[in-house]
Protein backbone atom coordinates (compact mmCIF):
# COMPACT_ATOMS: atom_id res chain seq x y z
CA UNK A 1 0.00 0.00 0.00
CA UNK A 2 1.16 3.56 -0.80
CA UNK A 3 0.24 6.45 1.16
CA UNK A 4 -0.38 9.69 -0.35
CA UNK A 5 -0.72 13.46 0.46
CA UNK A 6 0.22 16.68 -0.55
CA UNK A 7 1.33 19.65 0.45
CA UNK A 8 2.75 23.45 0.18
CA UNK A 9 6.09 24.10 -1.60
CA UNK A 10 7.24 26.19 1.90
CA UNK A 11 7.23 23.12 3.62
CA UNK A 12 10.52 21.02 3.63
CA UNK A 13 9.41 17.77 4.05
CA UNK A 14 12.55 14.48 5.30
CA UNK A 15 12.12 10.81 4.02
CA UNK A 16 11.85 9.97 7.61
CA UNK A 17 8.35 11.85 7.54
CA UNK A 18 4.86 10.10 7.88
CA UNK A 19 1.63 10.36 6.61
CA UNK A 20 -0.47 12.69 8.93
CA UNK A 21 -3.62 11.00 10.07
CA UNK A 22 -6.22 12.58 7.50
CA UNK A 23 -4.40 12.46 4.30
CA UNK A 24 -5.46 14.82 1.66
CA UNK A 25 -4.89 13.98 -1.40
CA UNK A 26 -5.96 17.50 -3.02
CA UNK A 27 -4.38 20.76 -3.15
CA UNK A 28 -5.61 24.42 -4.81
CA UNK A 29 -2.67 26.56 -6.10
CA UNK A 30 -2.89 30.17 -5.92
CA UNK A 31 -1.32 31.97 -8.52
CA UNK A 32 -1.00 35.00 -11.06
CA UNK A 33 -0.35 34.86 -14.68
CA UNK A 34 3.35 35.27 -16.12
CA UNK A 35 4.14 32.71 -12.85
CA UNK A 36 5.02 29.36 -11.86
CA UNK A 37 3.17 28.06 -8.36
CA UNK A 38 4.82 24.70 -7.04
CA UNK A 39 3.13 22.28 -4.46
CA UNK A 40 4.22 18.88 -2.81
CA UNK A 41 2.76 15.17 -3.53
CA UNK A 42 4.49 12.73 -0.96
CA UNK A 43 4.12 9.35 -1.30
CA UNK A 44 5.40 5.95 1.25
CA UNK A 45 5.01 2.66 1.22
CA UNK A 46 6.08 -0.31 2.87
CA UNK A 47 7.73 -1.44 0.20
CA UNK A 48 9.87 -0.44 -2.81
CA UNK A 49 8.21 1.08 -5.59
CA UNK A 50 8.64 2.59 -8.87
CA UNK A 51 7.12 5.83 -10.35
CA UNK A 52 6.68 5.71 -13.76
CA UNK A 53 5.81 9.32 -14.30
CA UNK A 54 3.05 11.88 -13.89
CA UNK A 55 -0.09 12.94 -16.27
CA UNK A 56 -1.93 15.94 -15.87
CA UNK A 57 -5.78 16.54 -16.70
CA UNK A 58 -6.37 19.84 -15.71
CA UNK A 59 -6.13 22.89 -18.34
CA UNK A 60 -3.95 22.94 -22.00
CA UNK A 61 -3.90 26.70 -20.68
CA UNK A 62 -1.84 25.98 -18.05
CA UNK A 63 1.96 24.28 -18.57
CA UNK A 64 2.66 21.53 -16.01
CA UNK A 65 6.09 19.80 -14.76
CA UNK A 66 7.38 17.48 -12.19
CA UNK A 67 10.67 16.88 -10.41
CA UNK A 68 11.65 14.50 -8.18
CA UNK A 69 13.33 15.57 -4.84
CA UNK A 70 16.55 13.96 -4.22
CA UNK A 71 19.24 13.91 -1.68
CA UNK A 72 23.07 15.36 -1.59
CA UNK A 73 25.28 13.87 0.85
CA UNK A 74 27.88 14.96 2.49
CA UNK A 75 30.27 13.06 5.23
CA UNK A 76 28.18 13.43 8.29
CA UNK A 77 24.94 14.14 7.33
CA UNK A 78 22.55 14.33 4.16
CA UNK A 79 19.92 16.94 2.75
CA UNK A 80 17.28 16.75 0.68
CA UNK A 81 17.53 19.63 -1.69
CA UNK A 82 18.02 19.07 -5.80
CA UNK A 83 15.36 18.54 -7.89
CA UNK A 84 16.01 15.57 -10.27
CA UNK A 85 15.48 15.83 -13.81
CA UNK A 86 14.93 12.35 -14.12
CA UNK A 87 11.29 10.90 -15.99
CA UNK A 88 11.28 8.08 -13.35
CA UNK A 89 12.17 7.67 -10.18
CA UNK A 90 12.61 4.47 -7.64
CA UNK A 91 11.37 5.02 -4.08
CA UNK A 92 13.22 3.55 -0.90
CA UNK A 93 10.68 1.50 1.22
CA UNK A 94 9.85 3.42 4.63
CA UNK A 95 10.95 6.70 3.66
CA UNK A 96 8.75 9.48 2.26
CA UNK A 97 9.37 10.94 -1.79
CA UNK A 98 8.41 14.31 -2.62
CA UNK A 99 7.52 14.95 -5.97
CA UNK A 100 7.73 18.67 -6.64
CA UNK A 101 4.93 20.19 -9.43
CA UNK A 102 5.20 23.19 -10.63
CA UNK A 103 2.37 25.15 -12.81
CA UNK A 104 3.29 27.54 -15.33
CA UNK A 105 -0.08 30.63 -16.25
CA UNK A 106 1.63 32.54 -18.87
CA UNK A 107 0.12 36.60 -19.43
CA UNK A 108 -2.37 35.63 -21.68
CA UNK A 109 -3.66 33.06 -19.40
CA UNK A 110 -7.18 33.91 -18.73
CA UNK A 111 -8.50 34.55 -14.67
CA UNK A 112 -10.91 31.72 -13.42
CA UNK A 113 -10.37 28.22 -11.68
CA UNK A 114 -8.82 25.34 -13.34
CA UNK A 115 -9.68 21.91 -11.61
CA UNK A 116 -8.48 18.50 -12.61
CA UNK A 117 -6.49 16.12 -11.57
CA UNK A 118 -3.06 14.33 -11.85
CA UNK A 119 -2.05 11.24 -11.98
CA UNK A 120 1.20 9.28 -10.76
CA UNK A 121 1.77 6.08 -12.77
CA UNK A 122 3.42 3.35 -10.75
CA UNK A 123 4.74 0.08 -10.70
CA UNK A 124 2.23 -0.72 -8.09
CA UNK A 125 -1.02 1.07 -9.47
CA UNK A 126 -2.10 4.49 -10.26
CA UNK A 127 -2.74 6.93 -7.58
CA UNK A 128 -4.64 10.05 -8.26
CA UNK A 129 -5.23 13.06 -6.77
CA UNK A 130 -6.87 16.57 -7.15
CA UNK A 131 -5.64 19.71 -8.70
CA UNK A 132 -7.09 22.93 -8.80
CA UNK A 133 -5.18 26.13 -9.83
CA UNK A 134 -7.25 29.64 -9.28
CA UNK A 135 -4.84 31.96 -11.51
CA UNK A 136 -5.59 35.70 -10.41
CA UNK A 137 -5.76 38.68 -12.46
CA UNK A 138 -2.56 40.08 -11.72
CA UNK A 139 0.17 40.08 -14.00
CA UNK A 140 3.73 40.01 -13.49
CA UNK A 141 6.26 41.70 -15.24
CA UNK A 142 8.82 40.23 -17.14
CA UNK A 143 12.52 39.67 -15.84
CA UNK A 144 13.57 42.78 -17.73
CA UNK A 145 11.12 44.78 -16.48
CA UNK A 146 10.58 43.41 -12.92
CA UNK A 147 10.79 45.61 -10.12
CA UNK A 148 13.05 43.08 -7.47
CA UNK A 149 16.37 42.75 -9.12
CA UNK A 150 18.20 39.73 -8.12
CA UNK A 151 22.08 39.22 -8.99
CA UNK A 152 23.37 35.59 -8.50
CA UNK A 153 27.38 35.04 -9.88
CA UNK A 154 27.32 32.52 -12.51
CA UNK A 155 31.02 30.66 -12.68
CA UNK A 156 30.92 29.50 -16.43
CA UNK A 157 33.81 31.65 -17.57
CA UNK A 158 35.92 31.48 -14.61
CA UNK A 159 35.65 31.82 -10.54
CA UNK A 160 34.51 34.63 -8.92
CA UNK A 161 38.15 35.67 -8.03
CA UNK A 162 41.32 35.78 -10.29
CA UNK A 163 44.01 33.47 -9.29
CA UNK A 164 46.81 35.05 -11.72
CA UNK A 165 49.36 32.19 -13.12
CA UNK A 166 47.29 29.85 -11.47
CA UNK A 167 45.19 26.77 -13.11
CA UNK A 168 41.65 27.04 -12.35
CA UNK A 169 38.90 24.00 -12.11
CA UNK A 170 36.80 24.59 -15.13
CA UNK A 171 33.27 23.63 -13.90
CA UNK A 172 31.57 23.02 -17.55
CA UNK A 173 34.94 20.68 -19.03
CA UNK A 174 34.47 19.01 -15.41
CA UNK A 175 30.73 18.11 -15.08
CA UNK A 176 29.70 18.26 -18.76
CA UNK A 177 32.71 17.17 -20.65
CA UNK A 178 32.40 20.37 -23.09
CA UNK A 179 35.31 22.52 -24.06
CA UNK A 180 35.22 26.38 -22.86
CA UNK A 181 33.44 28.36 -25.99
CA UNK A 182 32.13 25.20 -27.80
CA UNK A 183 28.76 24.92 -29.18
CA UNK A 184 27.89 22.62 -25.78
CA UNK A 185 29.55 24.79 -23.75
CA UNK A 186 27.31 28.15 -25.28
CA UNK A 187 24.47 25.49 -25.11
CA UNK A 188 24.77 24.82 -21.37
CA UNK A 189 25.09 28.59 -20.86
CA UNK A 190 21.73 29.20 -22.79
CA UNK A 191 20.18 26.30 -20.56
CA UNK A 192 21.39 28.21 -17.54
CA UNK A 193 20.21 31.51 -18.63
CA UNK A 194 16.58 29.57 -19.40
CA UNK A 195 16.98 28.47 -15.69
CA UNK A 196 18.19 32.32 -14.28
CA UNK A 197 14.73 34.01 -16.48
CA UNK A 198 12.51 30.98 -15.30
CA UNK A 199 14.00 31.87 -11.77
CA UNK A 200 13.58 35.56 -12.06
CA UNK A 201 17.26 36.34 -11.71
CA UNK A 202 17.66 39.07 -14.26
CA UNK A 203 21.16 40.67 -13.38
CA UNK A 204 23.93 39.14 -15.22
CA UNK A 205 27.61 39.03 -13.47
CA UNK A 206 29.92 39.62 -16.53
CA UNK A 207 33.53 38.77 -16.26
CA UNK A 208 34.73 41.08 -18.22
CA UNK A 209 38.73 40.09 -18.29
CA UNK A 210 38.28 36.87 -18.97
CA UNK A 211 35.91 37.70 -22.07
CA UNK A 212 38.25 39.99 -23.46
CA UNK A 213 41.63 37.73 -22.51
CA UNK A 214 39.90 34.60 -24.19
CA UNK A 215 38.87 36.47 -27.53
CA UNK A 216 42.00 37.44 -28.10
CA UNK A 217 42.71 41.11 -26.80
CA UNK A 218 46.04 41.58 -27.05
CA UNK A 219 48.79 44.69 -26.67
CA UNK A 220 50.12 46.72 -29.52
CA UNK A 221 53.96 47.56 -29.83
CA UNK A 222 53.32 51.09 -28.36
CA UNK A 223 51.69 49.71 -25.13
CA UNK A 224 48.32 50.34 -25.50
CA UNK A 225 45.65 47.76 -25.61
CA UNK A 226 43.49 46.36 -28.65
CA UNK A 227 40.83 44.94 -27.00
CA UNK A 228 38.21 42.23 -28.68
CA UNK A 229 34.53 41.67 -28.06
CA UNK A 230 33.21 39.41 -29.53
CA UNK A 231 32.86 36.77 -26.77
CA UNK A 232 31.72 39.46 -24.58
CA UNK A 233 29.05 40.32 -27.39
CA UNK A 234 27.89 36.84 -27.56
CA UNK A 235 27.76 36.01 -23.68
CA UNK A 236 25.91 38.89 -23.10
CA UNK A 237 23.84 38.88 -25.95
CA UNK A 238 22.83 35.28 -24.85
CA UNK A 239 22.10 36.02 -21.33
CA UNK A 240 20.00 39.22 -22.82
CA UNK A 241 17.86 36.67 -25.28
CA UNK A 242 17.49 33.81 -23.00
CA UNK A 243 17.47 34.94 -19.25
CA UNK A 244 15.65 38.28 -20.05
CA UNK A 245 17.93 40.28 -18.03
CA UNK A 246 17.24 43.95 -16.79
CA UNK A 247 21.19 44.70 -15.79
CA UNK A 248 24.88 43.48 -16.32
CA UNK A 249 27.02 43.97 -13.38
CA UNK A 250 30.74 44.41 -14.31
CA UNK A 251 33.33 42.26 -12.61
CA UNK A 252 35.23 44.11 -9.63
CA UNK A 253 38.18 46.35 -10.83
CA UNK A 254 40.03 45.85 -7.46
CA UNK A 255 41.61 42.79 -5.68
CA UNK A 256 40.13 42.35 -2.38
CA UNK A 257 42.66 40.13 -0.87
CA UNK A 258 44.94 41.98 -1.93
CA UNK A 259 43.55 45.55 -1.06
CA UNK A 260 45.61 47.56 -2.86
CA UNK A 261 46.12 46.25 -6.11
CA UNK A 262 44.11 45.95 -9.47
CA UNK A 263 43.30 43.01 -11.74
CA UNK A 264 44.74 43.93 -15.43
CA UNK A 265 45.46 42.03 -18.25
CA UNK A 266 49.59 41.49 -18.94
CA UNK A 267 51.09 40.45 -21.70
CA UNK A 268 54.76 38.78 -21.71
CA UNK A 269 56.59 37.26 -24.84
CA UNK A 270 52.88 37.14 -26.49
CA UNK A 271 51.22 35.51 -23.85
CA UNK A 272 48.42 37.39 -22.47
CA UNK A 273 46.83 36.39 -18.81
CA UNK A 274 45.41 38.50 -16.21
CA UNK A 275 47.93 39.43 -13.73
CA UNK A 276 47.58 42.86 -10.69
CA UNK A 277 49.30 45.77 -10.40
CA UNK A 278 49.72 48.40 -7.00
CA UNK A 279 47.30 50.98 -7.01
CA UNK A 280 48.61 54.28 -8.23
CA UNK A 281 51.09 52.92 -10.20
CA UNK A 282 52.05 54.12 -13.84
CA UNK A 283 51.11 50.45 -15.11
CA UNK A 284 48.00 50.66 -12.77
CA UNK A 285 47.03 54.28 -13.88
CA UNK A 286 47.49 53.42 -17.55
CA UNK A 287 45.66 50.21 -17.34
CA UNK A 288 42.56 51.65 -16.19
CA UNK A 289 41.78 54.32 -18.46
CA UNK A 290 42.94 52.31 -21.58
CA UNK A 291 40.34 49.76 -20.18
CA UNK A 292 37.30 51.93 -18.67
CA UNK A 293 37.66 54.29 -21.84
CA UNK A 294 37.01 51.03 -24.01
CA UNK A 295 34.44 49.62 -22.18
CA UNK A 296 32.55 52.75 -21.93
CA UNK A 297 32.92 52.89 -25.56
CA UNK A 298 31.63 49.73 -26.73
CA UNK A 299 28.79 50.16 -23.69
CA UNK A 300 27.87 52.69 -25.41
CA UNK A 301 27.60 50.84 -28.83
CA UNK A 302 25.54 47.95 -27.46
CA UNK A 303 22.93 50.48 -25.73
CA UNK A 304 24.23 48.87 -22.12
CA UNK A 305 25.27 52.17 -20.10
CA UNK A 306 21.87 52.74 -18.75
CA UNK A 307 22.09 48.97 -17.68
CA UNK A 308 25.82 48.71 -16.43
CA UNK A 309 26.56 48.56 -12.66
CA UNK A 310 30.48 48.55 -12.03
CA UNK A 311 31.74 46.76 -9.10
CA UNK A 312 34.75 47.98 -7.61
CA UNK A 313 35.78 46.18 -4.40
CA UNK A 314 33.74 43.13 -2.97
CA UNK A 315 33.22 43.65 0.86
CA UNK A 316 36.10 46.64 0.79
CA UNK A 317 37.48 46.49 4.27
CA UNK A 318 38.82 50.48 4.08
CA UNK A 319 38.41 53.16 1.63
CA UNK A 320 41.14 53.73 0.44
CA UNK A 321 41.52 51.37 -2.39
CA UNK A 322 37.82 51.46 -3.53
CA UNK A 323 38.01 54.82 -3.45
CA UNK A 324 40.71 54.59 -6.35
CA UNK A 325 39.15 51.89 -8.49
CA UNK A 326 35.39 54.42 -7.87
CA UNK A 327 37.43 57.59 -8.94
CA UNK A 328 38.54 55.72 -12.13
CA UNK A 329 35.05 54.75 -13.28
CA UNK A 330 34.09 58.52 -12.61
CA UNK A 331 37.06 59.60 -14.88
CA UNK A 332 36.84 57.39 -17.31
CA UNK A 333 32.61 55.56 -17.14
CA UNK A 334 31.23 58.97 -16.08
CA UNK A 335 27.57 58.08 -15.18
CA UNK A 336 27.82 54.61 -14.46
CA UNK A 337 26.89 53.30 -10.98
CA UNK A 338 29.04 51.59 -8.54
CA UNK A 339 27.83 49.36 -6.20
CA UNK A 340 29.05 46.82 -3.98
CA UNK A 341 28.65 44.27 -0.91
CA UNK A 342 29.46 45.64 2.35
CA UNK A 343 30.10 43.61 5.02
CA UNK A 344 31.76 45.48 7.85
CA UNK A 345 29.71 46.02 10.98
CA UNK A 346 30.85 48.92 11.20
CA UNK A 347 30.02 51.56 8.50
CA UNK A 348 32.73 53.15 6.58
CA UNK A 349 32.00 56.61 6.70
CA UNK A 350 34.47 57.31 3.83
CA UNK A 351 32.06 55.72 1.38
CA UNK A 352 29.45 57.82 1.83
CA UNK A 353 28.14 59.87 -1.03
CA UNK A 354 29.95 57.36 -2.91
CA UNK A 355 28.46 54.42 -3.44
CA UNK A 356 25.43 54.40 -5.96
CA UNK A 357 23.68 51.25 -4.64
CA UNK A 358 24.46 49.64 -1.25
CA UNK A 359 24.36 46.14 -0.62
CA UNK A 360 24.61 45.72 3.02
CA UNK A 361 24.92 42.10 4.44
CA UNK A 362 21.39 41.17 6.21
CA UNK A 363 22.83 41.17 9.79
CA UNK A 364 24.73 44.53 8.58
CA UNK A 365 22.15 46.31 7.99
CA UNK A 366 20.11 45.29 10.99
CA UNK A 367 23.14 46.31 13.24
CA UNK A 368 23.32 49.26 11.39
CA UNK A 369 19.63 50.60 10.38
CA UNK A 370 20.43 54.62 11.00
CA UNK A 371 23.08 54.94 8.79
CA UNK A 372 21.88 52.79 5.39
CA UNK A 373 17.64 54.17 5.90
CA UNK A 374 19.52 58.00 5.95
CA UNK A 375 21.78 56.56 2.77
CA UNK A 376 18.31 55.76 0.79
CA UNK A 377 16.73 59.20 2.14
CA UNK A 378 19.78 60.47 0.22
CA UNK A 379 18.48 58.75 -2.80
CA UNK A 380 21.08 55.97 -2.59
CA UNK A 381 20.00 52.70 -3.76
CA UNK A 382 19.89 49.25 -1.92
CA UNK A 383 19.78 45.91 -1.80
CA UNK A 384 21.10 43.33 0.13
CA UNK A 385 23.38 40.24 0.86
CA UNK A 386 24.43 36.71 2.20
CA UNK A 387 27.47 35.25 1.99
CA UNK A 388 28.26 31.94 4.77
CA UNK A 389 26.85 34.48 7.11
CA UNK A 390 24.76 35.29 9.19
CA UNK A 391 25.29 31.26 10.40
CA UNK A 392 22.31 31.65 13.02
CA UNK A 393 18.60 30.60 12.21
CA UNK A 394 17.21 34.07 14.19
CA UNK A 395 18.39 35.24 10.49
CA UNK A 396 17.05 34.56 7.04
CA UNK A 397 19.78 32.57 5.27
CA UNK A 398 19.95 30.07 2.37
CA UNK A 399 21.67 27.16 3.86
CA UNK A 400 20.89 23.66 3.24
CA UNK A 401 18.50 22.27 5.77
CA UNK A 402 17.16 25.66 6.81
CA UNK A 403 13.42 26.15 6.80
CA UNK A 404 12.46 26.99 3.42
CA UNK A 405 10.50 30.23 4.65
CA UNK A 406 13.97 31.46 5.08
CA UNK A 407 14.59 31.85 1.64
CA UNK A 408 10.96 32.55 0.79
CA UNK A 409 10.30 35.23 3.42
CA UNK A 410 13.90 37.32 2.12
CA UNK A 411 12.27 39.25 -0.41
CA UNK A 412 9.15 40.21 1.76
CA UNK A 413 11.85 41.96 4.35
CA UNK A 414 13.59 43.66 1.80
CA UNK A 415 9.60 44.58 0.49
CA UNK A 416 8.73 45.80 3.76
CA UNK A 417 12.68 47.34 4.50
CA UNK A 418 12.65 49.58 1.20
CA UNK A 419 15.11 47.17 -0.57
CA UNK A 420 14.74 46.86 -4.13
CA UNK A 421 17.46 43.63 -5.23
CA UNK A 422 19.39 40.98 -3.49
CA UNK A 423 23.23 39.92 -4.69
CA UNK A 424 24.06 36.73 -3.65
CA UNK A 425 27.79 35.13 -5.13
CA UNK A 426 26.79 31.35 -5.27
CA UNK A 427 24.89 29.99 -8.20
CA UNK A 428 27.02 27.38 -9.01
CA UNK A 429 30.07 27.16 -7.15
CA UNK A 430 30.59 23.42 -7.88
CA UNK A 431 33.90 23.18 -7.07
CA UNK A 432 34.08 19.47 -5.65
CA UNK A 433 37.28 19.88 -4.16
CA UNK A 434 37.06 23.25 -1.75
CA UNK A 435 36.12 21.53 1.74
CA UNK A 436 34.84 25.02 2.36
CA UNK A 437 32.47 26.13 0.27
CA UNK A 438 32.27 23.82 -2.84
CA UNK A 439 29.76 21.13 -3.84
CA UNK A 440 32.27 18.63 -1.52
CA UNK A 441 31.45 15.99 0.24
CA UNK A 442 33.28 17.54 3.53
CA UNK A 443 32.09 21.10 3.14
CA UNK A 444 31.84 23.20 5.85
CA UNK A 445 30.07 25.97 4.58
CA UNK A 446 26.89 24.01 2.85
CA UNK A 447 24.86 25.37 -0.02
CA UNK A 448 26.00 29.11 0.55
CA UNK A 449 28.10 28.40 -2.78
CA UNK A 450 25.20 26.92 -5.07
CA UNK A 451 21.37 27.31 -5.33
CA UNK A 452 21.49 24.82 -8.44
CA UNK A 453 22.95 21.28 -8.96
CA UNK A 454 25.09 20.33 -11.97
CA UNK A 455 23.07 17.57 -14.78
CA UNK A 456 25.54 16.65 -16.94
CA UNK A 457 23.78 13.75 -18.15
CA UNK A 458 20.88 16.33 -19.51
CA UNK A 459 22.95 18.65 -20.35
CA UNK A 460 21.48 21.42 -18.17
CA UNK A 461 20.98 22.36 -14.25
CA UNK A 462 18.83 21.19 -11.38
CA UNK A 463 16.88 23.06 -9.64
CA UNK A 464 16.59 23.08 -5.87
CA UNK A 465 13.85 23.26 -2.90
CA UNK A 466 15.85 26.45 -2.34
CA UNK A 467 15.60 27.67 -5.65
CA UNK A 468 12.18 27.26 -5.94
CA UNK A 469 11.39 28.97 -2.49
CA UNK A 470 13.75 32.16 -3.49
CA UNK A 471 11.25 32.28 -7.02
CA UNK A 472 8.46 32.28 -5.47
CA UNK A 473 9.52 34.95 -3.24
CA UNK A 474 10.80 37.16 -5.84
CA UNK A 475 7.50 36.77 -7.22
CA UNK A 476 5.55 37.33 -4.07
CA UNK A 477 7.82 41.01 -4.03
CA UNK A 478 6.32 41.83 -7.36
CA UNK A 479 2.44 41.00 -6.03
CA UNK A 480 3.50 43.58 -3.32
CA UNK A 481 4.62 45.95 -5.74
CA UNK A 482 1.65 45.73 -7.78
CA UNK A 483 -0.51 46.03 -4.53
CA UNK A 484 1.93 48.69 -3.58
CA UNK A 485 0.70 51.02 -6.94
CA UNK A 486 -2.69 50.66 -5.79
CA UNK A 487 -2.51 50.78 -1.60
CA UNK A 488 0.70 51.57 -0.19
CA UNK A 489 -0.44 51.22 3.22
CA UNK A 490 -2.30 47.94 2.58
CA UNK A 491 0.87 46.78 0.94
CA UNK A 492 3.28 46.94 4.10
CA UNK A 493 0.66 46.24 6.39
CA UNK A 494 0.88 42.46 4.62
CA UNK A 495 4.29 42.98 3.84
CA UNK A 496 5.08 43.25 7.65
CA UNK A 497 3.27 40.51 8.92
CA UNK A 498 4.94 37.75 6.89
CA UNK A 499 8.99 39.90 7.86
CA UNK A 500 8.95 42.91 9.74
CA UNK A 501 12.82 42.82 9.60
CA UNK A 502 15.87 39.76 8.32
CA UNK A 503 15.90 39.10 11.78
CA UNK A 504 12.10 39.48 12.80
CA UNK A 505 9.88 37.33 10.39
CA UNK A 506 6.84 34.44 10.59
CA UNK A 507 7.93 31.15 10.74
CA UNK A 508 4.44 29.47 9.86
CA UNK A 509 4.41 28.87 5.57
CA UNK A 510 0.18 28.51 6.45
CA UNK A 511 0.62 32.47 7.45
CA UNK A 512 2.36 33.60 4.59
CA UNK A 513 0.23 31.57 1.98
CA UNK A 514 -2.76 33.12 3.39
CA UNK A 515 -1.87 36.40 3.17
CA UNK A 516 -0.14 36.02 -0.18
CA UNK A 517 -3.97 34.63 -1.75
CA UNK A 518 -5.05 38.05 0.13
CA UNK A 519 -2.87 40.16 -2.32
CA UNK A 520 -4.37 38.34 -5.29
CA UNK A 521 -7.68 38.67 -4.21
CA UNK A 522 -7.24 42.57 -3.28
CA UNK A 523 -5.44 42.65 -7.16
CA UNK A 524 -8.46 40.80 -8.02
CA UNK A 525 -10.48 43.86 -6.78
CA UNK A 526 -9.48 46.54 -9.62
Amino acid sequence: MIRVWMEGAIKRIEPDETAPAREKAERTLHMARNSYESCQILLRGEEAFEILGLDFAVSDKLLFRYNFQETIVFEKESFQDPLSNERTWQAEAGKTQSIWVTAYAGEETEPGSYEGTVTVRTDAGDLEMKLAVCVHGAVLPRNAEAAFMTEYWVHTVNFWFHFPNAEQLDFLQYYYGCEKYSDAWWDVNRKIAQNMKENRINVLFVRTLDLLLDGGSRQKEDGSWHFCWELFDRFTALFEEYADVRLFAGYHLVVQTEGKRIYLLTQDEGKVQVGMADIGSEEADDWMRQYLTALYAHLGECGYRDRWLQHVEDEPGEAASWHYGREMVRQYMPGIRCVDAVYLQEPVPALQGQMDLWIPRVDTYECNRAFYDYRLAQGELRWTYNCNEPYYQNYMNKFLGWPLIHNRALAWACFTNHFNGFLHWGYDYWDPYDEYLGLNPKAVVKGDGYIVYPDGKNGCVKNSVRMMATRDGAQDFELLKLLADKDPAAAYDKSRKVAARFNDFNWDPGNLEQIRQEILEALDAE
